[in-house]
């Protein structure tokens, strides 16, 4: 019989207290769970994100544990709410990592938390998959025990930086939010314009949750730009769009975003036709590459996303179906090196991380998003990208990007650092 560490009894014993134990066909009632825990904003600014990354995330479990789970072991997900907020979303690592015993953790939507997080899944030991898309997430501010299973805003925005140039303009305005999100693709942008030969007139910072754009908007010069490169999160999207259009400047100039920006937002409301934005997938089912469609079906099925990316059980809800990816997926890279490695419990981790580190994958319903590859340098995952532009209030795709296209050189080497 396999010997348990002492962490892994308390974790089999205390499996029932988290009212956790769903058990199917071919998984052992002796072992001992694996515990994924999940750093969720359930409240606050985020917290449209952080539900529904609990909703796909726990779909992913159910669905691996009615497979037979990790090595016949049981998977069970354990929540914490992180706010919106990094003070508090860095103790809810702690907790979970120390208190609720997670072998590892799903991080915030929140570039900011991710961030503050990175030391502490070093400190602790404990592989941390963020879902934040800050480039500094794995560059200067990440670690050997942090992975990214979904795009960084560099990948994101290399991918379309020469498209955009020759398509929408060469002389940009860039207006973004003063959060770590949107600076973090400020200055990716501004190395896309430098790049491709294009000219940056001007960086406008706008506060988060600022009431009113007029301000900001009134400082674009409208003589000169020809094209905007926009970074907000949803509220401060709509306040642009909406502001920007009466104004009359998404009729006279291009703009561009990164998804994460209308990623719960219809996108049929004022100001947003025409406007162009690089995403991670199609947003509609019909978009969707044939080579991917059966994928398709068996993620929106199981996560309960309609084929024109409403809430099944809310006709009235956009679910924010790219960014979903990061979590399901991050499952999958810990299945795929658990059983890679061999591993047991976190005296394991090491292996498991050796595991990941240049692991590629293949488009299927564990990779529904594609296939793609990690690299071993950064821990940065790479995949396609698509250009969508919304048409008649909807985003059509315009253009597929393959994942070479995101690619750009590695800023660090986790690799050489140890354990």
């Amino acid at each position: 019989m396999t010997q348990l560490s002492r962490r892994s009894f308390i974790k089999a014993v205390g499996l029932g207290a988290f009212g956790l134990a769903l058990w199917y066909p071919g998984l052992s009632a002796s072992a001992a769970p694996i515990r994924i825990g999940l750093q969720a904003p359930l409240t606050g600014a985020f917290a449209a994100f952080g539900k529904w990354h609990k909703r796909a995330l726990q779909a992913a479990i159910d669905r691996l544990n009615a497979a037979g789970g990790i090595s016949g072991r049981p998977v069970a997900l354990l929540t914490q709410d992180a706010t919106s907020d990094a003070v508090t979303a860095k103790g809810v690592f702690s907790q979970l990592v120390l208190q609720n015993n997670a072998d590892f953790v799903i991080g915030s939507v929140d570039s900011t938390t991710n961030i503050a997080t990175a030391p502490l899944a070093q400190q602790l030991k404990t592989p941390y998959f963020p879902m934040g898309v800050a480039t500094e997430i794995t560059g200067s501010a990440g670690n050997r025990w942090i992975f990214k299973s979904y795009h960084t805003g560099r990948s994101a925005l290399q991918a379309v930086g020469q498209w955009a140039l020759q398509n929408l303009g060469r002389r940009w305005t860039i207006i973004a939010s003063e959060i770590t999100f949107a600076q973090s693709q400020a200055q990716d942008w501004m190395a896309q314009i430098q790049q491709y030969g294009g000219e940056l007139l001007r960086t406008i910072t706008v506060p988060f949750r600022a009431p009113d754009f007029l301000p900001f908007l009134s400082q674009i010069d409208m003589n000169k730009s020809e094209a905007l490169y926009q970074a907000f999160t949803a509220v401060d999207t709509v306040r642009f769009f909406s502001q920007a259009a009466q104004l009359g400047i998404t009729s006279q100039l291009k703009s561009l975003g990164m998804i994460e920006g209308i990623d719960t937002l219809d996108t049929s409301g004022p100001g947003f036709e025409g406007s162009s934005f690089i995403t991670s997938y199609p947003r509609l089912t019909n978009q969707v590459p044939q080579e991917l469609q059966a994928f398709d079906a068996i993620y929106r099925q199981n996560v309960g996303i309609s084929a024109d990316d409403y809430a099944l059980d809310n006709p009235n809800e956009v679910v924010p179906i790219a960014d979903l990816f990061g979590s399901w997926q991050a499952l999958s890279l810990i299945h795929e090196a658990v059983e890679r490695s061999g591993w047991q419990d976190d005296a394991d981790h090491p292996k498991l991380i050796q595991a990941l580190e240049g692991f590629q994958y293949a488009a299927d319903a564990d990779f529904p998003q594609g296939s793609g590859f990690v690299r071993a340098e950064d821990h940065q995952a790479f995949h396609d990208h698509y250009l969508e532009q919304v048409q008649g209030g909807k985003l059509t795709v315009m253009l597929r990007l393959p994942q070479a296209t995101g690619f750009y050189p590695a800023t660090v080497n986790y690799a050489q650092q140890g354990f």
